[in-house]
């Protein structure tokens, strides 16, 4: 295998790094190439799908106005649109900064289905806003649907666990097909490595009708699609508890009678007896 794929193959591991542990992968990475310049070639690329894979929020510059990195936005190699404030804008996927703001050209497609993207927005965002801590939203028309993006990450290095929660949800108008993806990906990794790493599916059809209607109907959807998943985690943890781990150890001896602890107490007083009388 020649240099160049070695390094490429050690920059691939970004795409598989835990939540919030980018940085510490890359500079695991480095450290086994020991080459910058020849690995930042080849990271750049790596880096941008992972950013935009992990739906990276940022600040368009010279706004107040937070977007998502996703590959729903981009609009060139570097470039990506917030249609909130109809700018596009170019990001430094090594540094993680926005730079270079400027008016965005927005398709007549987009143009055409903006209220009804202005409109879901504005109903998703309560809803991220009341059941995310630190949630971020995005809404953007691509490919002739619209695509809603949700993340909410919380990282605790010093407690030794990170954890995010992503979701895609992806609405035709025309068809009024809704389908989603939501993913949950936790890391624990206080004397060991322990990962969560789980995804569901969903689909529904929403009828036509008013764009305010039918944005409340598409939002009441995944609300209660979101919900059902948070439930179903929480149910899993329940099982593992009460009957997972239990089916792992037995519940009698091998001599299959209980023990009697009594006598073992018994014993181990007669012993310390014993020994003190020696």
């Amino acid at each position: 295998m020649s240099s160049d794929s070695k390094i490429a193959k050690a920059a691939s591991l970004l795409l598989h790094s835990p939540p919030g542990e980018v940085d510490d992968v890359f500079n695991d990475i480095r450290g086994i190439v020991n080459d910058d310049e020849a690995l930042q070639e080849h990271i750049e690329p790596v880096l941008a799908e992972s950013n935009m894979q992990q739906f990276l929020a940022t600040t368009v510059p010279d706004t107040d106005s937070r977007v998502l990195i996703t590959p729903y936005n981009r609009v060139g190699d570097t470039q990506f649109s917030d249609p909130n404030t109809r700018t596009v804008f170019t990001f430094d996927h090594l540094h993680r900064t926005a730079r270079d703001a400027a008016p965005w050209d927005v398709p007549s497609d987009a143009q055409l289905h903006e209220p009804l993207r202005q409109a879901l927005y504005d109903e998703l965002l309560l809803y991220v806003r009341a059941h995310y801590a630190d949630g971020s939203l995005g809404v953007f028309w691509h490919e002739g649907a619209l695509v809603s993006c949700i993340v909410s990450n919380r990282f605790s290095p010093s407690n030794f666990w990170n954890g995010s929660w992503r979701s895609v949800w992806s609405f035709d108008p025309q068809s009024g097909q809704l389908n989603g993806s939501t993913k949950v990906r936790v890391h624990y990794f206080e004397d060991g490595n322990v990962q969560l790493d789980t995804q569901t599916d969903f689909a529904a059809d929403v009828e036509d009708m008013d764009e305010k209607v039918r944005a409340k109907k598409v939002a009441r959807l995944i609300r209660g699609f979101e919900a059902e998943f948070q439930q179903s985690i929480g149910d899993g943890y329940r099982q593992l508890a009460e009957k997972t781990f239990k089916g792992l150890r037995r519940s009698l001896p091998v001599t299959r009678s209980r023990m009697d602890w009594d006598k073992v107490a018994n014993y181990t007083i007669g012993g310390e007896l014993a020994n003190a009388d020696a």
